[in-house]
């Protein structure tokens, strides 16, 4: 746990750790987060798979110099074969397996486009799932543009920024505090902002900004006004200080691509405004607040369930 920002640092739920993209190859990737090490391959079958990365035989790192092959992923060390479920299912020296030659595997969900993984303090299997994006079974939009950045700071910090109406104005710019409604339903939290936009031709344009969360790792957030736009956004814990956040776009395919790939770049620049001050803040587990700000609270109520 960080001093500069005393909350638990591995909340429970879904987390991206890569894209279907990335593991085209099949691996093996190693991986980062929740302050471990773990190792991310794709079996000859097809599935994504994720265990702890040390070989449970004399600690070699799988993911740096393991190989995938039929059955699972082999030990560059001593070339034991782990499956997907991270049991030990070859020795090449041995007709006797030990019964501890495991490691552990995680629940991984592999969807439109993104590979998660699901973390739990316990190890308590999931509470949810993370729902299919309607735009990715929808011939009328396509993804146009992902960006990344590991920011030193804390997942409930970064989502916080959603609900902060003021900081909208003084650090990026808009022309008045959006009008944030929140609901929340049980690991579900939706915001409905309205917002002033500024348009090409610099008329100013009423739009929305919907954010559906589920769980910290995993949201949505679509914008109508001037565009319409969508963007998935992931947060990953990556230890007590960093965090990875990734961002995926979706466009309409019609005559407003160009607008919308504007948008996008505004959303990942004002992104990069937010970064210098995640990085230097602290948390105030008691913020002096003022009117208008009472969603910051709530949001707080509601991430308090994985944390």
């Amino acid at each position: 746990m960080s001093a500069r920002i005393p909350l638990q640092p591995f909340p429970r739920g879904w987390f991206q750790v890569a894209t279907s993209d990335e593991l085209s190859t099949g691996g093996p990737i190693p991986l980062r987060c929740f302050g471990q090490d773990l190792v991310l391959f794709r079996t000859q079958d097809g599935e994504a798979r994720v265990l702890d990365a040390h070989c449970p035989h004399m600690g070699a790192h799988l993911g740096v110099g393991g190989r995938v092959e039929q059955g699972g992923i082999r030990c560059p060390f001593h070339g034991w074969v782990i499956s997907g479920e991270g049991k030990c299912v070859h020795i090449p020296y041995a007709d006797t397996i030990p019964p501890k030659a495991r490691t552990r595997a995680w629940e991984v969900r592999e969807l439109d486009g993104l590979i998660l993984v699901h973390h739990a303090l316990g190890g308590e299997p999931p509470a949810f799932e993370i729902p299919p994006l309607a735009e990715a079974r929808s011939t009328e939009w396509s993804p146009k543009l992902t960006k990344r950045w590991r920011v030193r700071t804390h997942i409930q910090e970064n989502l916080e920024n959603i609900v902060d109406p003021a900081h909208f104005v003084t650090v990026h710019g808009m022309l008045v505090p959006p009008r944030t409604e929140i609901e929340i339903e049980g690991h579900i939290i939706r915001s409905r902002s309205a917002v002033k936009q500024k348009g090409p031709g610099g008329q100013v344009v009423d739009g929305t900004i919907t954010w559906e969360g589920h769980g910290m790792g995993y949201g949505t957030i679509r914008f109508t006004g001037i565009v319409e736009l969508l963007f998935v956004n992931t947060v990953t814990p990556i230890d007590d200080e960093l965090v990875d956040i990734r961002v995926a776009f979706w466009l309409r395919n019609d005559g407003a691509q160009r607008l919308g790939q504007a948008l996008a770049a505004e959303v990942c620049r004002q992104i990069e405004e937010d970064i210098p001050i995640w990085e230097n803040k602290i948390y105030r587990a008691q913020p002096v607040l003022c009117a208008g700000e009472k969603g910051i609270m709530t949001f707080r109520k509601w991430s308090s369930q994985f944390l």
